[in-house]
């Protein structure tokens, strides 16, 4: 059976929902017309400023499967069943997933990032616990993932084992207001802020969109690639050119204007 765990959370500092949500539920955006976001990004080149309409970075959801076989000793398989034969094939089904559920012109990504079945070399494993990482572009591909759940239980039935799911969506698409974020492109070439560069849509998942979903938004990315290696967000080796802050700030400035002077036309 199915066990649905909404509050459920994994290990470590990337936990859902950030604060956005808990901001907006204790009425942050009462009031409020419009909200930008700005966001340094050393894997773009340094001093420019870069922009995309409408979805812009992926929704997210993360899942723990835990399957319960049955405990043997490695000389007799045929008296237990084996929860990593039973978890390898699951996890070859769940790549299933995207290459052949989701259509080619849509974006879907399920990646297994822990498969927990340590255990001695001459036994056979009673558990596993794997733990996993879906990214989309768009809800209708959102819900075409949660089959996992229907893959994982087809398996349970399939190996005579129990398996339980854990399944949170978290994270929404980051929705850039198209007609917003042109005004505040057009405001920063106006203003001589350049280069300005639709980057296109990005693969990481952002608690901004939360706010998104609520009221228009425009979230842009400020280029501060560093002159050695750039070394990706959140390695212990991570840095920026400081020098892209300032430009961080005129952009922000240019796109505050835009909405305030937007709101005394009305």
């Amino acid at each position: 059976m199915e066990r649905h765990c909404p509050n459920f959370t994994s290990a470590g500092g990337r936990n859902a929902p950030g604060g956005a949500r808990a901001m907006i539920v204790d009425g942050a955006l009462q009031g409020i017309d419009h909200v930008l976001g700005c966001h340094v990004m050393n894997q773009l080149e340094f001093g420019g400023v870069f922009y995309h309409c409408g979805a812009t970075q992926q929704a997210r959801a993360k899942f723990t499967i835990q399957i319960q076989g049955k405990g043997g000793h490695g000389s007799s398989p045929h008296e237990a069943n084996d929860a990593i034969v039973i978890a390898g094939h699951l996890v070859i089904a769940l790549q299933t997933m995207v290459s052949r559920r989701i259509s080619p012109m849509e974006s879907g990504v399920v990646t297994i990032g822990s498969f927990d079945g340590k255990g001695e070399f001459n036994s056979i494993k009673d558990r596993v616990i794997l733990e996993g990482d879906v990214r989309c572009m768009a809800e209708s591909t959102r819900k075409k993932i949660e089959e996992i759940k229907r893959i994982a239980f087809g398996t349970a039935r399939t190996y005579g084992c129990d398996i339980t799911v854990q399944y949170q969506n978290d994270y929404p698409v980051l929705w850039n207001d198209p007609s917003l974020t042109k005004r505040v492109v057009r405001e920063w070439k106006k203003a001589g802020i350049a280069p300005v560069t639709d980057c296109g849509p990005l693969n990481p998942s952002e608690d901004f969109s939360y706010y998104s979903q609520q009221v228009p938004s425009c979230f842009f990315y400020i280029g501060a690639q560093p002159a050695g290696k750039a070394y990706p967000h959140h390695h212990p080796k991570f840095d920026i050119r400081e020098e892209a802050m300032m430009k961080a700030a005129r952009a922000m400035t240019g796109a505050t204007l835009t909405c305030l002077a937007e709101k005394e036309m009305r």
